[in-house]
């Protein structure tokens, strides 16, 4: 599963943990890696077909995958009316704004996208009608739609892996820096930029794995990354590995993890998971990751698409491994104060409770 399910799951874990909650009913678009975690914590699934505005949809001009599912307008309506509160976990779930007028038990959406202008727009248009609570799951998202009344930020948490011995921060010393990118290889996670990057790096030796794997449709993006890597000569500096559910091994093979997305992440899930295992983070200075990363205590902050910039700050941890561990542990006590499960829990309870006590 990718960041933006694990978000969706703990906040159903949230519910099924708090007691207050009689019936938990998660309404899925289809089955997948999700579902299994959800079976385990015990909610009704239903799979209904839902309006999603999907890029991929939009791009092959698909608008009848968007268009024919608003058409189920009354059994979504029969459906959502038998429960107190009806939560849509992302922005681009067109049903909940069809619908959202229509409802009269409480609104939640939890947006977690930043989308651009146009979007943007359009779906603050959308929610200034449909009368919700409004999650955003960082200010800079926040701050990518119009003014919104009964808006909160709630920083995306995470659960942690469990304890890990201090003697995994760093590598010897002797070793080449171990750089970590992971997740969903797309056009702009930054995989190609980091590539191009480590021919800028040849006096200071580096590592770095790609982690992850591309949506259906997509798979020529890994073809195309492999051939980079073999252009530039990088060969013995860079290897891929497919995406695997227990990422803990993964993050604890590091000395570090890069974030260096070329466009605003919304939140930057991957820079708290790796700060949980004293992984100081490298990344770009936009979206929500500077509410994550402070410049030269737990990480570094680059200029987004600036190769120099990336590299600068890259090579003052593959020139002292000290000042990388200090990080690491700085990186772990900000993750510790600021992005654990419990905090998140009691800022849901503000949102969900506010009218259920």
């Amino acid at each position: 599963m990718y960041g933006s399910d694990r978000s969706f799951l703990q906040v159903i874990q949230y519910l099924s943990q708090s007691g207050d909650f009689e019936k938990i009913t998660v309404v899925l678009p289809r089955t997948g890696p999700l579902v299994l975690e959800l079976e385990k914590l015990s909610v009704d699934i239903k799979y209904m077909t839902l309006s999603l505005l999907s890029k991929t949809y939009l791009m092959k001009l698909q608008w009848g995958k968007i268009l024919f599912p608003l058409f189920q307008f009354r059994a979504k309506k029969k459906l959502f009316n038998e429960y107190d509160i009806v939560y849509a976990n992302t922005s681009v779930i067109l049903d909940f704004y069809l619908l959202a007028p229509f409802l009269r038990q409480m609104k939640i959406i939890h947006i977690r996208e930043i989308p651009n202008k146009l979007i943007s727009k359009v779906l603050s248009a959308f929610l200034k009608q449909a009368g919700s609570k409004i999650i955003f799951n960082s200010y800079s998202t926040l701050k990518s739609f119009e003014k919104l009344d009964n808006s909160v930020v709630i920083h995306n948490a995470f659960e942690g892996f469990g304890e890990r011995n201090i003697d995994e921060i760093t590598g010897p010393s002797n070793m080449p820096l171990r750089v970590l990118l992971i997740g969903r290889i797309n056009g702009w996670k930054g995989q190609d930029f980091a590539i191009e990057s480590l021919v800028n790096m040849k006096s200071s030796p580096v590592l770095l794995r790609i982690v992850g794997s591309t949506s259906a449709g997509n798979e020529d993006l890994v073809i195309q990354l492999k051939k980079k890597v073999d252009q530039l000569g990088l060969n013995g500096q860079v290897e891929f590995l497919d995406f695997v559910s227990d990422t803990a091994e993964i993050y604890a093979w590091s000395d570090v993890v890069i974030v260096p997305s070329t466009k605003p992440e919304p939140f930057g899930r991957i820079a708290i998971e790796a700060m949980s295992l004293y992984k100081p983070v490298v990344a770009a200075n936009h979206g929500g990751l500077p509410e994550i990363i402070e410049d030269d205590v737990s990480g570094y902050l680059f200029e987004p698409n600036n190769k120099a910039s990336f590299v600068n700050a890259l090579s003052k941890y593959a020139n002292d491994r000290k000042l990388l561990e200090q990080h690491g542990k700085n990186a772990k006590r900000s993750f510790d104060e600021k992005f654990s499960l419990n905090g998140f829990y009691k800022k849901l309870d503000s949102v969900f409770k506010e009218e259920l006590v």
